[in-house]
């Protein structure tokens, strides 16, 4: 019994920890993609979407819950293919464009954010 309450103990705290991890990720992300979106300059833009983009791999990389791995690696390769539309304009000289195409990303964040909310009480008491 005790072999079994430390296992799920030991357990629990590897998720949290993937968890966790995912998390931190996920806030570069977000500092990122709002500095490529202020940024003034092309080639300043283009560092941070460098950047934006090898977290999203990173991202890519994490362990997701089993029923919705497939989900959130696609949008996570959706993103990814914006940021680097959104490169090829700001290599292009074409900023507002560029912009434009990362607004599309956070209209995406928002859809997948919501696959990973956790259930209400409502949710886990009565089902969806």
């Amino acid at each position: 019994m005790k072999f079994i309450l430390v296992v799920l103990l030991f357990s629990s705290f590897t998720v949290c920890a993937q968890t966790s991890e995912l998390n931190q990720i996920m806030k570069k992300m977000g500092h990122e993609y709002k500095l490529a979106i202020k940024a003034q300059q092309q080639d300043v833009m283009i560092t941070h979407l460098d950047k934006f983009i090898a977290l999203v791999e990173q991202a890519k990389a994490q362990s997701f819950a089993k029923e919705k791995t497939k989900k959130s690696i696609e949008g996570l390769n959706r993103i990814i293919k914006l940021a680097e539309k959104a490169k090829g304009l700001a290599r292009n000289s074409y900023s507002t464009e560029a912009r434009q195409a990362l607004k599309e990303i956070d209209i995406l964040r928002e859809e997948y954010h919501k696959l990973h909310e956790p259930p209400s009480i409502w949710q886990l008491l009565f089902g969806n």
